[in-house]
């Protein structure tokens, strides 16, 4: 266990500070694997860490470690467990054991291309209707209260995929919901993290990979791409973005941990609009002037998905409950609720980032309390 670093706070800073903040600042440790060019860190997480950092008064201050210096995508439920890291990017299917019911929700792939939808009602499910996520946070010594989901999937292939028949015996970097979706299109998913991904397909392993668009740039796969299947096969989280030690959490001041959760609303909307849906945009201008050709698909993989969204609720509940998940149809039952309640708010905020913050406070935020989870 590493020991913190104290620092002082000026005489200038403690002036502006919140009254129930300490005179001292804790600095602390994010670790990302993801690359360092990502906006979810250059810009996402940035202004998260700084409005923390501003709202306690600078008691609370993070130092951003990307590129998996200090944690890979597989091993920061374990970095932040045993204190290598404070605080880093979860994802529920690269720890499925220490995180069954999480996995559950991640691998319940939401149809249709409504990000903001989908974070919405995934925030909303993990933290007010999924008593088991709340308590598998704990488990693994952590603490987690930020949701968001990835835009689509795509195929990012290094020969062309227009149809369902062409993936038959292709090799799919996958994960999560997209082994079945692979499985049912007649392809062989291969499961691998996402940075493995790239190197899989420069070697010829994979053909293609179950892939979010803006990972073209993020994660070099515009290197290795030729072709994109532009056909969303599924939305998947939640990504937890902030993923923190419970010791780190418990140290901190009640009002604190209410900064924390009370800016949570800013970090989902930031990474939805300004990061992911803004990305992907730029990710796709970017591989259309290197000559990566797209292709959009048609009703041949509308047939996949619908097949896909019937039967798995059924395995992920099995599996959930094989890993000890005591009630997973309830859980689905909320994610199926929430979703169609936020496809309506989705409407109404549009592409306005304040109205995002706005709903995700009254829906979500306002209703939690920090001292119990």
């Amino acid at each position: 266990m590493k020991s913190y670093k104290w620092l002082a706070v000026t005489a200038g800073v403690a002036l502006g500070a919140l009254s129930a903040m300490p005179s001292q600042a804790r600095d602390l440790v994010y670790g990302s694997w993801r690359s360092a060019k990502s906006t979810s860190n250059t810009v996402t997480m940035k202004q998260y860490l700084e409005k923390i950092s501003k709202d306690t008064g600078g008691a609370i201050s993070f130092k951003l470690l990307a590129g998996g210096q200090v944690a890979t995508a597989k091993g920061t439920v374990d970095a932040v467990k045993n204190g290598t890291i404070d605080a880093g990017v979860a994802i529920a299917p690269y720890t499925p054991e220490a995180l069954p019911a999480s996995n559950m929700l991640f691998n319940t792939n939401t149809l249709g291309n409504d990000p903001v939808a989908a974070s919405g009602a995934l925030a909303e499910v993990m933290l007010l209707h999924c008593p088991e996520c709340l308590a598998e946070y704990k488990r693994s010594n952590a603490v987690s209260f930020a949701g968001n989901a990835v835009p689509p999937y795509m195929l990012m292939c290094t020969k062309p995929v227009k149809t369902v028949a062409d993936l038959k015996g292709l090799k799919v970097r996958a994960s999560a919901g997209g082994i079945d979706i692979m499985k049912i299109a007649g392809a062989t998913p291969v499961a691998m993290t996402v940075p493995e991904g790239v190197e899989a397909m420069q070697r010829g392993t994979v053909t293609c990979s179950w892939s979010v668009l803006n990972w073209l740039v993020n994660f070099g796969y515009i290197d290795v791409t030729k072709y994109v299947l532009d056909y969303p096969l599924g939305m998947a989280g939640p990504v937890m973005p902030f993923f923190l030690n419970r010791k780190v959490w418990e140290s901190m001041t009640p009002a604190q941990r209410k900064v924390l959760v009370d800016d949570t609303p800013f970090l989902i909307a930031t990474e939805t609009f300004d990061s992911a849906i803004a990305e992907t945009d730029a990710a796709i201008a970017k591989a259309k002037q290197r000559g990566i050709e797209f292709f959009a698909g048609g009703s041949d993989f509308d047939a996949v998905m619908e097949q896909h969204d019937k039967v798995q609720r059924v395995s992920n509940a099995k599996i959930a409950a094989d890993h000890g998940v005591k009630d997973p149809q309830a859980i689905l039952a909320a994610l199926d609720t929430a979703m169609a309640k936020w496809r309506k708010l989705s409407r109404g905020i549009g592409q306005d980032k304040a109205k995002f913050i706005e709903a995700l406070k009254r829906e979500v935020y306002d209703k939690v309390d920090p001292e119990k989870l």
